[in-house]
């Protein structure tokens, strides 16, 4: 999907987490999954730690390993810099390493750009089908530049970009700065917090249906508004 077609997709319901819990996955296989965590300082620590535990959860899920088919993961999590914390496995083996994540030190702004970077790196030289999933709340703060460039850097290598958008009082349309700035692919916000988890597994199997899912499988005009 180009830039220009990026979307944010906001559930109605559970109308499509219903949907595609009933597609016959896995329906267009994902081969390199790069998992990228927002950790900068618009994330507290409660916030943080939810996501960390929410990754390894939905990594640990039978339905969602399956679902996966054999997918190779790796996690980056960003402030100002990027840290690749568990290099490309498999998503059980994912979730076990990212389970003994070491301690933080300061965090810092927030670098979108640093991170697709380190991402895009990751997915150098590799075949098949590649995707970038991106989670945070916050604005690129650190290069603008960067950001731009690397989202069309991935554009032009086939790469997808999706997001998960957490909204916040302070960032409200984060979703649409997401689709219009960050992603080539889709976005799924988050309108709470507590609902990370479980948009985070919807969004792994919206992905898994793949860009043109068939008649059917997925009801997006119920996801839509």
């Amino acid at each position: 999907m180009s830039a220009g077609g990026a979307r944010s997709l906001r559930w109605a319901g559970g109308v499509l987490a219903a949907s595609i819990a009933l597609c016959p996955l896995p329906c267009a296989a994902i081969d390199w999954l790069v998992l990228v965590v927002d950790r900068s300082k618009s994330i507290d620590d409660r916030e943080l730690a939810l996501q960390r535990r929410a990754y390894i959860r939905v990594l640990s899920d039978a339905n969602v390993i399956s679902a996966l088919d054999g997918a190779n993961v790796a996690i980056v999590e960003f402030d100002t810099r990027s840290e690749i914390v568990v290099d490309w496995t498999d998503p059980a083996t994912a979730a076990r390493l990212y389970r003994g994540k070491r301690p933080d030190g300061l965090r810092g702004q927030t670098g979108i750009g640093g991170a697709l970077t380190t991402a895009l790196a990751l997915l150098a030289g590799k075949g098949g089908r590649l995707v970038i999933d991106i989670s945070g709340d916050g604005k690129e703060n650190v290069d603008n530049a960067l950001l731009s460039a690397m989202r069309a850097a991935a554009s032009e290598r086939a790469v997808e970009i999706n997001g998960l958008a957490i909204l916040t009082a302070d960032t409200p349309e984060i979703d649409r700065y997401y689709s219009q700035q960050v992603v080539n692919g889709f976005v799924v916000p988050v309108e709470e917090t507590g609902d990370f988890q479980s948009a985070l597994k919807r969004k792994l199997f919206y992905e898994v249906a793949g860009p043109h899912p068939e008649a059917g499988m997925v009801d997006l005009a119920a996801a839509q508004r």
